[in-house]
């Protein structure tokens, strides 16, 4: 003769929600246990920075007013960012970043009838929010090798147009200069970006290092006036603007948690 004990089970209105809820949880987390071998299905944020290398780039056919000869300027590029995998090979990622553009110039063009060559400085800072789609194309002991695409809408917060140059006719030197902001410029810029990274594992961190380039999708006109001294006075040389976008490279090292 057996004796057979039975529990009794309560079951209240929310019981069968609640018991569901058991029943997928096993199944779930062992589903999240096998997407995420290297600990990259959780949504991540991360700081990343380093040196910018930003130059103008023209976009439209020169005609005879100007010639323009372009070097970099040297910045900052420092940021946050937030990283949203859809798969362990695929994710989206959302940047907050300060980067400092612009680009160092000569540009020649004809002042009193007079061929001159200016040497101009444009610097040009900016807020920068990227919206990327980031691919790890290969995954091997921890060590992953990504590429990142997208486009980055950039707010100007800061910016100064610098100018030296004379004219010289052979008898005389009439010097110029101007030296001022740019707020005549579009505070409002639009790129596309794309780059190449590693990332490393490091005391339970993820270091990265990057490469990244930004082309602006829009033309700025950038200005190229002068001020010439008269006697007590200046005197305004107002030049076309000349149409140039906005490119940077950026080497970043950065840690994602």
């Amino acid at each position: 003769m057996y004796l057979q004990r039975r529990s009794l089970i309560t079951f209240t209105p929310y019981s069968p929600g609640l018991f569901a809820l058991a029943v997928l949880s096993v199944p779930l987390s062992a589903l999240a246990h096998e997407a995420d071998p290297g600990g990259f299905t959780q949504l991540s944020v991360g700081l990343k920075g380093g040196l910018s290398l930003a130059q103008h780039q023209g976009i439209e056919p020169r005609d005879m007013e100007y010639d323009v000869s372009s070097s970099m300027r040297h910045g900052l590029a420092i940021g946050v960012f937030l990283t949203l995998p859809v798969t362990r090979r695929f994710a989206l990622q959302q940047e907050l970043l300060y980067v400092q553009k612009g680009s160092r110039q000569k540009i020649g063009v004809e002042i009193f009838d007079i061929p001159t060559k200016l040497d101009v400085t444009y610097d040009m800072d900016y807020i920068e929010i990227p919206l990327l789609l980031r691919y790890h194309w290969l995954i091997e002991r921890g060590v992953d090798v990504y590429t990142l695409g997208g486009f980055a809408f950039g707010l100007k917060i800061n910016d100064r147009y610098r100018l030296s140059g004379a004219v010289d006719d052979g008898v005389e030197v009439i010097p110029l200069r101007a030296d001022s902001d740019m707020s005549e410029v579009d505070i409002f810029d639009f790129a596309f970006t794309y780059g190449v990274g590693v990332e490393l594992p490091l005391k339970g961190q993820r270091l990265l290092l990057e490469y990244r380039f930004d082309l602006s999708l829009q033309a700025l006109p950038l200005p190229t006036y002068a001020y010439v001294p008269f006697e007590d006075e200046e005197i305004l040389v107002d030049n076309e603007p000349v149409p140039l976008r906005n490119q940077c490279h950026m080497l970043l090292v950065g840690i994602r948690f």
